[in-house]
């Protein structure tokens, strides 16, 4: 039962259905909150690097869910990188004037990037990236879920998130999280082992 929970929290947040706990969230400090167990998690073959905008807003999101995301997108970014490479993690502010693509909705969005320098997708793979199920990886390495799951996420926060790729040379996580104008709560969540 509980192998089986994951999954399915997983895919009633691809279905937009999961109940969130979102919380005014600084992205800053939650990404400096799990700096550590990123660059664990990734081992030493990857080089982690971290980019901060000074002053970043807050975003209404469920900081437990947005730490498995990101920790998500870390593991999918240390299996592409099985020689080593560089995972890089950013965060910044998109305001009046910023360039939006076409998908996002005008409006102040906190901009997270995670970027590897991995082998990369081909356009057939990268068109049904965010598929439930879909993966790549061999049998028992892999659900397929943990793209649809932050696809899911982003969009019941009221965000966006875009994949870009090319072979051999990475592939780069866009997500854009809507402003929210309440201060952040102090206090760091800590990421939900259980659920990656």
């Amino acid at each position: 039962a509980k192998r089986a929970a994951a999954p399915t929290h997983r895919l009633l947040a691809f279905s937009r259905r999961q109940t969130l706990e979102p919380k005014p969230t600084d992205p800053n400090r939650l990404i400096a909150g799990m700096e550590d167990l990123i660059r664990r998690t990734v081992g030493p073959a990857v080089s982690v690097e971290t980019f901060f905008e000074p002053a970043v807003w807050s975003t209404l999101v469920d900081p437990n869910q947005l730490n498995n995301v990101l920790l998500n997108l870390a593991i999918n970014a240390r299996d592409a990188m099985a020689q080593g490479g560089t995972l890089t993690i950013s965060a910044r502010n998109v305001g009046p004037g910023g360039v939006l693509p076409a998908e996002v909705p005008m409006g102040d969005y906190v901009m997270l990037e995670i970027a590897d320098t991995g082998k990369g997708m081909p356009p057939e793979v990268l068109q049904r990236a965010f598929e439930p199920f879909f993966t790549t990886k061999p049998e028992g390495k892999g659900t397929g879920l943990g793209l649809s799951m932050a696809h899911g996420f982003v969009r019941q926060s009221g965000g966006r998130i875009r994949l870009a790729s090319t072979p051999g040379a990475g592939t780069m996580v866009t997500i854009w999280l809507p402003r929210h104008t309440a201060p952040a709560l102090p206090a760091l969540a800590e990421p939900d082992m259980g659920a990656h």
